[in-house]
């Protein structure tokens, strides 16, 4: 079934927030589907030499930044502080200093301007980003796939979201950081090992997939990156063409080993649709991969561009229109929370 639009208010302009990690975004959303401003502050630069985010680091960063890149979100989007209707923010999951940032950010907005404030999941946010730019399409199999997630939802509709599967150790998005530091390419890894595997050849290595117990739509990498550890031991790790192929052998597997659980779930669940979101929906052989099973399918494959793929405010403020349309409003004594399933954090709302 698609649905050609959401149930917004007309006339609301959503101030959007997350801090969640190493990016300083906000956004204005207006009437739940333009955006008017959708602003990214990367804190990459910082936490380049640790090869990895740094938590104090990243929070001291979003506290610095918040007041800038609000100003600069209404600036772009040609409106005062006093024409918002609401405020959306991150609430959870993330890196708890990081969280409280954007939060302490949003309660004093919501307050100064006593306008509603709703909290939002990261997550819902990322499985609902690609309706900003696409019709929305339900039910739908939505595919999280990040530096801090991997997942994939049943969704079948806005506010019915079912957990299918997910990693039980490494997100892919850490797998190929971790590869691609073993490898000593830089930080973040997941687009220098995706600009190296192009140039590889993907059939020189091979690697058993982990089976997990847990469940068929489970999985595992972290097995992957202790595979790809003996072969910089056994190999060159100096060596050119070792690196391109084993980028290459190494980003062929995971993609093969998400879209064989994604075709399962996509199959049995009776998904219209495949909604691919996060960071790593950027790469290159995984959009390849799942275009491959949505072809197989005759289903949709919806992916954000790759500012929406990525943290972003936008979609917070996305998810958090319809949320203050249908009352969702949260009081002055919100709290951040580190990690909370999706389902728990709307089952206490």
């Amino acid at each position: 079934m698609i649905c050609q639009s959401q149930i917004v208010t007309n006339n609301s302009l959503i101030l959007g927030i997350d801090t969640s990690c190493d990016e300083t975004s906000v956004a204005i959303l207006k009437n739940g589907k333009e955006v008017l401003a959708n602003v990214v502050s990367s804190q990459i630069a910082l936490h380049q030499m640790y090869g990895g985010v740094v938590p104090e680091i990243a929070s001291r960063a979003h506290t610095e930044r918040i007041v800038p890149v609000v100003r600069l979100a209404l600036k772009e989007a040609a409106c005062r502080y006093q024409d918002l209707t609401g405020v959306a923010v991150t609430t959870t999951p993330g890196l708890i200093g990081c969280l409280l940032v954007g939060l302490s950010y949003a309660k004093s907005l919501s307050y100064s301007l006593n306008i509603p404030l709703t909290a939002v999941h990261h997550l819902k946010g990322h499985l609902m980003s690609a309706f900003l730019e696409h019709d929305p399409v339900y039910p739908f199999l939505g595919v999280v796939v990040s530096g801090g997630h991997t997942a994939y939802y049943f969704v079948r509709n806005f506010n019915d979201i079912e957990l299918v599967g997910t990693t039980v150790d490494d997100a892919a998005g850490e797998a190929y950081d971790k590869v691609a530091k073993l490898l000593k390419l830089g930080y973040p890894g997941g687009p220098l090992v995706d600009s190296l595997a192009g140039e590889g050849n993907d059939k020189r290595f091979t690697f058993t997939r982990a089976r997990v117990k847990k469940g068929p739509y489970f999985l595992s990498f972290s097995g992957l990156k202790t595979a790809v550890a003996q072969l910089v031991r056994q190999f060159d790790g100096n060596d050119a063409t070792f690196i391109r192929d084993i980028c290459a052998s190494f980003q062929k597997e995971v993609s093969e080993a998400l879209g064989e659980k994604i075709e399962m779930a996509a199959k049995e669940f009776g998904a219209m649709a495949i909604v691919l979101a996060g960071g790593v929906a950027c790469n290159s052989r995984l959009r390849s991969k799942l275009r491959e099973v949505s072809d197989k399918l005759a289903i949709p494959l919806l992916v954000p561009s790759p500012l929406n793929c990525t943290d972003n405010a936008a979609m917070i403020a996305y998810v958090g229109a319809r949320q203050i349309d249908e009352g969702m409003i949260g009081a002055l004594d919100l709290n951040a929370e580190a990690s909370t399933p999706l389902s728990i954090f709307y089952s206490q709302r």
